[in-house]
């Protein structure tokens, strides 16, 4: 089991950044189709396959682009409340990606829409306790590399890394 956990860690870590890079099929379906196959080799359940579609479902509505709804999202509230929502400079540049606050709120979201498929390992030999110990650690901790971890290429495999954790579930 160590040796899945290994190599699905550094399969999502690597497949994560290169998707980012470019390669969108790796990134997407790739990370959920490797974390999937490392759940169904340890768990020989053929029902954790369905973690492919709900992953990939969530990775493609929930994104950190700066065009992306969770982006957009975050600037309206944020600006709602500090009351810069309607002054062009705030606004150039929370929709740049420069205001830190929309930005950790926006990979916070990713986070959390993202750990909910590791739901369905849950009923499948896994804990809901430690679906629950995800879905916060994986909401957190995306932020937390933004802020934390400047170089993209550390920054999004640190992101890949981090999804996978789902195969503790």
């Amino acid at each position: 089991m160590i040796l899945i956990y290994i190599i699905t860690v550094i399969l999502c870590a690597i497949f994560w950044r290169l998707g980012g890079n470019g390669y969108d099929l790796l990134r997407n379906p790739g990370v959920p189709i490797v974390i999937a196959l490392g759940k169904l080799i340890a768990t020989w359940n053929p029902w954790v396959l369905l973690y492919i579609p709900a992953l990939w479902g969530m990775i493609q509505a929930f994104s950190y682009g700066v065009n992306a709804p969770p982006h957009k999202f975050w600037v309206w509230v944020i600006g709602t409340l500090n009351g810069k929502y309607n002054d062009p400079a705030w606004r150039g540049m929370a929709d740049n990606g420069q205001i830190p606050g929309v930005e950790v709120s926006t990979r916070c979201t990713c986070g959390f829409f993202w750990s909910i498929p590791g739901a369905i390992f849950a009923p499948f030999g896994g804990s809901w306790i430690l679906f629950g110990v995800y879905a916060l650690f994986l909401t957190i901790i995306n932020g937390l590399i933004w802020l934390f971890i400047h170089d993209v290429e550390i920054n999004e495999k640190a992101v890949g890394a981090c999804v996978a954790q789902s195969i503790l579930i």
